[in-house]
Formats: C-alpha cells, structure tokens, sequence
C-alpha cells in the first residue's frame, strides 16, 4: 500500500473514533441558514461618572469645610472634562449600537454667582454650566446615531456654597438615572420612582436620593420590562434596604425583565447581588459556561443535527472570549478620581445587567467597554471611573 493510501486510511481511522469535542476549531459547519431578519437583542448600562469622588464632602465634620470641599468638587468636575469624555461613550455606543441604554450619575450642573445660601437667600442656581444629557445626546447625533429619552428619574438635587477666591458662589448638583432607547424601539408604560429608604447626611441635612427608571420596550415583537437604577453607594444597609424595594415592586411582573444598573454590590458575593440572584434573577455575565459538543463521528447520522444545533452557541462563545479579553473577570470599578491613571484600575464588578423571565437557550454575550488603552482619550482621562457593560441576547 502505498504512503499516500496508509495516510488516507490511519486519518479515517481516527475520524471515526475521535468521538465527541466541541465544534469549535473541529467541524467546518453548513452554512448560517439564520433568517435575515432575526436580530440580537442589544442592552448596555454605563455610569458615566459625575467627575468627582462625593466622599470627603459627605464625610466633612463641621459646615466650616463645605464651601471648600464643595470648590474641590467642581474643580474636580471641570478637569473631567465630560464634553470629550461624552464622545468616547457615544463611540462605545455607535460601537454596538443598543436597542437600550442604561445611564447613571447624568449630572445637570448650576451655579449662581454671587451666591446667596450663606446669607441666607433662597434664589435657587440656575445658570447651567453642564447638562450632561444633553451633551451626550449631541454626541449621539454627531455619531449619526438615532436615540431618544424613554424615561428619566431625579434623585438628588442639592445646592450648596462654594468659594473660589475671593468669590462666593453657589453649585448646584441634579442626579439624574436615564434610559435612552433606539428610534427602531417601541416604548411604553415609562415609570419612575425614588426609593423610601434613603442615606441621610445629618451634618449636611442632606437626604442623598436614589431612584429608578422602567419602560416596557419591544424589539422584534417581543416586548420587555427594562428597569435602570444606581443604588447606595456608601452604606450597605441603605443598599440593601432599596435593593428589597426594587425585588418587591417588581415581584409581580409576568413580562420578561431586564435589570441593570450600577448596583454598588460586589460580583458574587455582595448582599444586594446575592439578594437579586435568591428573587429569581439571572446575571447574565456569569453565562459564559456552556459545554456545548458535537459529535465527531461521519458515519452518526445525528453529527450534521448537532453541528446545526449548536453552531450559534460556539460562534457566541467565541465572540465572548474575544470581546472580554483583556477584562474576563469583568470588573467595572474604579478608575482613579482623577481618571488619569495609565494602567486600568477597575477590581470590582459592580455594574451588572440581571434578567429574569427569560427563556435563555443560548449562552449571552457580555462584555466590558471603555476599559481599553485605546479607550483613553488624548488628554490621558478615562471615558469614565467605571467601566461599560454590554449585553447581547441570540435568540432561536
């Protein structure tokens, strides 16, 4: 028998007893007979970062402090520079292209000058010095991209002193959580809310409030519940207290929910994470272990069903593992306050998107944004302190 026969037999040989693998890098698959029209289901949540860390303001130990502190704050605020930093996202967003996008810390920025509260006036600031919203909504539209307003949630609105040299002036600081969708999205029922259990700053007199946004959205004819909130971030039983807020006014719904936000609980092992996941809800970014397999035997006549069964799952799967390189733990928190450190900073997964009532026959795709060197602008600032997470749903 000649070499090139032994070849040809020792390959047919081993192709019967190779058993069962995965597909991936093992069988060339027929070709995608997926129906054109039949589209992924994208979502993102981003908190965009207001451009100062609130912890030596909210943590100050007499009033004497606060117009300092306050000075401090917005300076820190300026040198973000969201202008620049609202392209970036809107890239990320253009990048991707979500049907919804869940947005935290949209700041609208007032001031009033000369100030009066230390005087004891009550003329609220109304110059504007930054409308977040609205300067991420241009960037939108620069990008050539078509989104709009579904619903939006005041939570907290605070005015304080500030001195900047001999100058007495007065800041106002609007939080706002907004869920933006495509001009292709049908939306409906929009519903806000701010929740009854709130941290309180006693030396401040201030009620810092946290709230949500909800819409019910369709995408191919299927339609959702799409729930955006930024929980408490300094004290975890006020977290927790406004997490089991949100698992009981959403107990009830029968449509399938979508959830996301920055929830300011640590993947997996935070109280409020592991209090969504014991109401039913599914993080989507721990669905990225699925054994699919195929067997690869020629003469087992359900090898060619396998391949066509589970060729969408190892395409996902490998689009996963490519997309999450460089961040496979997923950790969304923190840059620097500053957002100029060189090197990616983020050690916690706090930025979560959860589902529950969802039929989920395929592995999800999800995945970290704006946590790239390349990401960086050209002034060395971070798009952001936390990193962007996208989520992309196959269905059938």
């Amino acid at each position: 028998m000649s070499k090139l026969k032994i070849i040809f037999v020792l390959f047919i040989i081993l192709f019967a007893v190779s058993g069962c693998e995965r597909i991936a890098d093992k069988v060339i698959l027929p070709p995608d007979t997926t129906p054109a029209g039949t589209q992924p289901l994208t979502v993102m949540t981003y908190n965009v970062y207001v451009g100062s860390s609130a912890a030596p303001l909210l943590s100050v130990e007499n009033l004497g402090q606060v117009p300092g502190e306050v000075a401090t704050m917005y300076n820190n605020v300026m040198a973000s520079d969201f202008p620049s930093r609202a392209v970036a996202i809107a890239k990320s967003i253009n990048a991707h292209q979500p049907h919804i996008v869940g947005l935290q810390e949209i700041s609208l920025i007032r001031r009033q000058s000369p100030g009066d509260l230390l005087l004891g006036g009550t003329v609220s600031a109304e110059e504007v010095v930054l409308d977040y919203l609205d300067i991420l909504m241009d960037a939108l539209q620069a990008e050539g991209l078509s989104y709009q307003v579904a619903a939006q949630v005041e939570n907290l609105d605070i005015e304080m002193p500030m001195v900047m040299g001999t100058d007495l002036l007065d800041v106002r600081l609007t939080d706002y959580d907004v869920i933006l969708s495509r001009s292709d999205v049908e939306i409906s029922n929009p519903m806000t809310a701010n929740y009854e259990n709130a941290l309180t700053i006693e030396m401040l007199g201030l009620v810092v409030k946290r709230g949500y946004a909800a819409v019910d959205a369709t995408v191919s004819g299927v339609t959702y519940r799409v729930v955006n909130t930024h929980l408490e971030a300094f004290i975890e039983e006020s977290r927790v207290a406004q997490t089991q807020e949100l698992v009981d006014i959403l107990s009830g719904e029968t449509m399938p929910i979508i959830l996301l936000g920055d929830f300011n609980t640590p993947a997996p092992d935070g109280t409020a994470y592991q209090m969504l996941l014991s109401a039913g809800y599914v993080d989507v970014w721990s669905l990225d272990n699925w054994p699919y397999a195929c067997c690869l035997d020629a003469n087992n006549p359900g090898c060619n069903a396998c391949a066509m069964e589970n060729r969408k799952a190892n395409d996902i799967i490998g689009k996963l593992h490519a997309m999450r390189a460089g961040n496979e733990s997923g950790n969304t928190c923190c840059q620097d306050d500053d957002i100029l450190n060189e090197v990616s900073d983020l050690t916690v997964r706090i930025d979560q998107i959860f589902v529950r009532n969802m039929d989920l026959s395929l592995p999800v795709l999800s995945f970290t944004v704006g946590d790239k060197p390349s990401d960086r602008l050209p002034s060395g600032l971070w798009p952001s302190d936390h990193a962007g997470v996208v989520a992309q749903f196959t269905f059938e």
